[in-house]
């Protein structure tokens, strides 16, 4: 089983490297056609290819963070690439954003409040749930069979801590936290003051991981590969 997942990873090892390839050639074709910005006919190509540009990096940025979970955080929950594409862009809007992943666990128990909607897995539906004043935006959104089980819900609270406080995180990330520390469930958290992507599992806080630049150095690391708060 262990050489399975190694030939998996291998795979997408190499399917990264190529994406990485394929956009530093086109920053290369697009550095070489600077020189042509006079020509008012060859900006509309330009713009194309820095288009096309940003469109790559948001998809490296998807693929990254998703391999990342899988390696480092949890083997065993799959994020829909939805949610990932979701999280990218509330990041770099920030917007506040806390949302649960349900595992083996039952969440119920733990949940209060909240708005059951059952609804297919969308990065659109999840960006207007979350858009600065919804009704919804305020609480947390669970994922359950893969769909949108229930929104605007609130999560237990974990104490606070002098590590939250010097990171200024504060109760998005409290709450993350707190729900990690009775459940097996993952808690994605976008932070409105920073724009910081972090995660909650197993009463680990991984704070500050979802922007393209920080996983291209994820330098700060623990011995089991990436930095962690604990309670």
């Amino acid at each position: 089983m262990n050489g399975q997942n190694d030939d998996h990873l291998l795979s997408e090892e190499r399917a990264i490297k190529q994406q990485l390839e394929e956009l530093k050639y086109r920053v290369s074709q697009l550095h070489d056609d600077i020189p042509c910005l006079k020509q008012c006919s060859r900006l509309s190509d330009l713009l194309q290819k820095m288009y096309e540009i940003r469109v790559g990096l948001n998809q490296l940025e998807q693929d990254l963070l998703q391999t990342h979970l899988k390696c480092c955080i949890s083997p065993n929950i799959k994020v829909p690439g939805e949610v990932i594409l979701a999280l990218s862009k509330l990041s770099e809007k920030r917007h506040g954003v806390i949302i649960a992943m349900e595992n083996k666990d039952n969440l119920d128990e733990h949940l209060q409040g909240g708005v059951i909607i059952d609804a297919a897995v969308s990065a659109p539906l999840l960006e207007n749930i979350f858009y600065p004043g919804s009704p919804l935006h305020d609480g947390a959104a669970i994922i359950r069979d893969s769909k949108i089980h229930k929104v605007n819900v609130l999560l237990p609270l974990a104490p606070h801590t002098s590590e939250l406080e010097a990171l200024g995180l504060a109760s998005r990330h409290r709450a993350a936290l707190g729900l990690s520390q009775v459940s097996d469930a993952l808690i994605i958290v976008v932070s409105e003051e920073k724009g910081w992507i972090s995660m909650a599992l197993q009463g680990q806080l991984y704070p500050n991981l979802g922007t393209f630049a920080l996983l291209e150095k994820l330098g700060d690391k623990t011995e089991d590969g990436i930095r962690k708060i604990k309670p």
